[in-house]
């Protein structure tokens, strides 16, 4: 008799109590099991909720699974939000591809979001696509010039372009704004 709803809240009350999360993805499931494939509209909020707990658990892979299946059910009407979670699920997953996709979409959607900005710099920096990570960088501080993982980020991206001044430049920068994990980074490379 128990509804996807009822499955749903036992979900919320498990993780509230700090349960392990393999119970609560296990009653998520049986809240999403209550639809039939293909899921309707009805379904998305519990696919949505198990992506996230997956994630949380370090499913990364079967969390993407769920986006996409969620991003399928909504008819392709996501916002920004959507697309950074999926994102950070594939760059957990090593979908290094995917996770630019991802990021670049969440900013086109909102491309004032310094988060957002900082995050697709960190995408580009990973896959070595440096002069774009930087331009990223540089956009998140246009909107908070205080932004001190910023200054960090581009100093490595100068670091690994041979650019060793300016990248201690930005990371003394990073250090004056309070970025302490700049600091070994000072220390192995601007001495």
């Amino acid at each position: 008799l128990a509804s996807a709803e009822t499955y749903y809240r036992a979900a919320k009350t498990k993780e509230m109590l700090k349960s392990d999360l393999s119970e609560v993805i296990a009653l998520l499931d049986s809240a999403v099991a209550k639809y039939a494939a293909p899921y309707p509209k009805e379904a998305a909020p519990y696919i949505s909720e198990r992506a996230m707990a997956r994630s949380d658990k370090g499913m990364y892979k079967e969390a993407v699974t769920d986006y996409d299946l969620y991003y399928e059910v909504m008819g392709g009407k996501v916002s920004a939000m959507f697309y950074y979670l999926r994102e950070q699920a594939n760059y957990k997953a090593k979908n290094f591809k995917r996770a630019l996709e991802d990021i670049q979409k969440t900013v086109e959607l909102e491309p004032t979001n310094k988060d957002y900005l900082a995050e697709y710099g960190a995408v580009n920096l990973r896959v070595a696509r440096y002069d774009e990570a930087i331009r990223n960088l540089k956009d998140a501080l246009v909107i908070d010039p205080k932004f001190a993982a910023c200054y960090r980020l581009i100093g490595f991206c100068q670091l690994q372009q041979g650019k060793k001044n300016e990248a201690c430049e930005n990371f003394n920068k990073a250090k004056e704004l309070g970025d302490e994990a700049v600091l070994p980074m000072i220390e192995k490379n601007c001495k």
